[in-house]
């Protein structure tokens, strides 16, 4: 990303990504104004940051920080409600399998710490590097591939049908 970057380009390289990432981490009325919120922060420090091919990365760590805030200042737990959950596409002509399906993964999903479900977007969703997760969450790259391993192993274990055995930890 180069110095004189229009803020239209910025935005079209990087709400996508914040959009979606907020999303799953915020109640359905408040993304909106949490990702504008995000988007802003960061064009104003665009001139700030040092390595401009790491923006998206950037830009999500502040996302990060900017949603914990949001819960401090509401003082509400993150949660993930069914009705959060994507919709089959409507030109679908037997959505009864895929809604099945979006219904157990959003449940698997419920029930997997936050740090769990945010290195499963970042990497699996994503497409991050462990090293780049680390960066974005604050931690390690091994804390990362570990975390990733047991989030893997709760999401098999809650999807499968044995959620005592999940992944909470």
């Amino acid at each position: 990303m180069e110095a004189d970057s229009s803020f239209d380009e910025v935005y079209e390289l990087i709400f996508p990504l914040i959009y979606r990432y907020v999303s799953i981490r915020v109640p359905k009325l408040d993304v909106e104004d949490v990702s504008a919120e995000i988007i802003v922060k960061v064009w104003r420090g665009l001139p700030d940051i040092e390595k401009k091919n790491a923006l998206k990365a950037w830009a999500l760590k502040i996302a990060s920080h900017q949603i914990a805030d949001y819960y401090r200042s509401h003082k509400r737990t993150p949660t993930i409600t069914l009705d959060e959950i994507l919709k089959p596409l409507p030109q679908e002509s037997d959505q009864s399998e895929t809604w099945a399906t979006l219904l157990s993964v959003g449940e698997a999903l419920a029930k997997l710490s936050p740090q769990q479900v945010n290195v499963i977007q970042l990497r699996l969703i994503e497409g991050f590097s462990a090293g780049e997760v680390a960066e974005i969450l604050g931690t390690t790259h091994q804390a990362v591939d570990s975390l990733l391993y047991r989030a893997k192993k709760g999401f098999r274990k809650i999807y499968q049908g044995n959620p005592d055995k999940g992944g909470r930890g």
